[in-house]
């Protein structure tokens, strides 16, 4: 349990932070009336339309929810090996790739959410080892 809890907890405060940098992405940028976000195939066609800062939004909502995870990890765990933090990252990664595959990224997007999230997750674990030696 003592190895779970700080992955569990890391994930969560991801998830959390992700989902409230898209939440405020979803404020500035909303989606057009009539659209029904549960479909499939009007996301589809909503993500043909959608501006450019709406979709970095998202790429900084999992930035920011793979660093705030991978700290919250580190953080629990005191793993100067970081391993619970790139774990949190892999998870969110493949979090984010199977939403990708749910509603049409552009590729950039797919390169962004491959590559952005374990390495932020790690730098999030370094940043609470260096707290936690302050």
């Amino acid at each position: 349990m003592k190895k779970v809890l700080p992955i569990v907890a890391g994930f969560l405060a991801g998830a959390v932070t992700v989902f409230i940098v898209e939440s405020i992405g979803h404020t500035i940028w909303p989606p057009p009336e009539g659209i029904d976000l549960s479909d499939p195939e009007s996301l589809a066609i909503l993500m043909e339309s959608v501006p450019f800062g709406a979709m970095a939004f998202v790429v900084l909502g999992w930035i920011l929810g793979a660093l705030s995870g991978g700290f919250t990890a580190g953080r629990i765990a005191k793993d100067p090996g970081y391993l619970p933090s790139i774990l949190v990252g892999a998870l969110l990664m493949v979090v984010g790739i199977v939403t990708m595959f749910m509603i049409p990224h552009p590729a950039w997007m797919w390169i962004m959410g491959v590559m952005v999230p374990v390495p932020s997750a790690w730098f999030g674990g370094k940043m609470a080892g260096i707290e936690a030696k302050s």
